[in-house]
């Protein structure tokens, strides 16, 4: 049984990002599971994954899983390849602006990392998992304001406006 309220839409485990596939919603719940960055941007611009702040940390964690998944062999090479696997998440939803913000958050914890090839792997993952950790509070935060303002009689319908 799946609990509502506490399952993420994107969360970090066992160096894989579990996505709720949000194609299928609302008649199914299912996963795609991404052990690889340029999975992620698939689903990214698969529209698997919806809503910016869910966009943004499912590009995080993309970064992340470069990072966990790179074979460089110092910490030049490493932030070298995360500069193009960046580059790789960043172009699949030029629209999406939490994305950039959350590639160069991460790209900064990377490079604010004064160590081995390891450190920065370990520096990214952690800024990615804490971006998701921020996103479910901020979640929560805004539910139990909209709560307070929401009778149980009502309806509400949301929308997304964007322009180009």
């Amino acid at each position: 049984m799946v609990d509502f309220y506490t399952e993420r839409t994107v969360k970090w485990k066992d160096g894989k990002v579990v996505l709720i596939d949000q194609t299928k919603l609302p008649l199914r719940l299912q996963y795609v599971r991404c052990n690889t960055h340029i999975e992620v941007a698939d689903a990214i611009r698969g529209m698997v994954i919806r809503g910016a702040p869910a966009i943004g940390v499912a590009a995080a964690m993309g970064l992340a899983l470069a990072a966990y998944n790179s074979k460089a062999k110092n910490s030049q090479e490493m932030l070298s390849e995360l500069e193009k696997s960046s580059e790789l998440l960043r172009s699949t939803r030029p629209t999406a602006v939490n994305l950039p913000w959350a590639l160069d958050r991460v790209m900064q914890a990377a490079r604010q990392t004064h160590g081995n090839r390891e450190e920065i792997v370990r520096a990214v993952i952690n800024e990615a998992v804490r971006m998701g950790d921020e996103d479910v509070e901020n979640n929560r935060t805004l539910g139990k304001w909209g709560a307070s303002l929401i009778r149980d009689e009502e309806t509400i319908l949301t929308h997304c406006k964007w322009s180009i």
